[in-house]
């Protein structure tokens, strides 16, 4: 199949005429290794979603990449820090496929309503706890 210029949705190299990211994706790697903030804002049909994904690809070599889409969340996922902290969890086990030892229970607590405390603190040290496996080098092997 011949490529064409796509002008609805994400475009694909193998498949679409489109511009070459691989300078930006060379900037946006190197704030990343930096730890440094980024956003990502344009109108309509400039790329944004297309870059993100580029992005995902080329950060996976030397990093756990998490892609969250935070539409597929009802609305009574954002009623309340309780429910807010259980749908991002399970939005967390639906799109990591491995986690390192302990750290899908701790996440599956969160969902099923059984942990502890059930607060945005608590999460963010469950994924601080994850982000230091990875570190250890107690993450998946890929």
């Amino acid at each position: 199949m011949a490529k064409y210029f796509n002008v609805n949705g994400l475009c694909r190299p193998e498949k679409h005429y489109m511009v070459d990211l691989s300078s930006r994706l060379e900037q946006i790697k190197r704030m990343v290794d930096n730890g440094d903030y980024f956003t990502i804002n344009r109108g309509r049909q400039y790329g944004k979603t297309t870059t993100l994904n580029a992005l995902a690809e080329y950060l996976r070599k030397d990093y756990e990449v998490v892609s969250l889409d935070f539409q597929t969340m009802d609305t009574m996922s954002f009623d309340g820090v309780q429910n807010f902290v259980a749908a991002f969890a399970g939005e967390l086990l639906d799109s990591v496929g491995d986690f390192p030892e302990g750290i899908e229970e701790q996440f599956l607590e969160f969902v099923e309503g059984t942990a502890r405390i059930n607060s945005l603190n608590a999460l963010f040290r469950v994924i601080k706890s994850w982000c230091g496996k990875l570190d250890q080098g107690g993450g998946v092997d890929h």
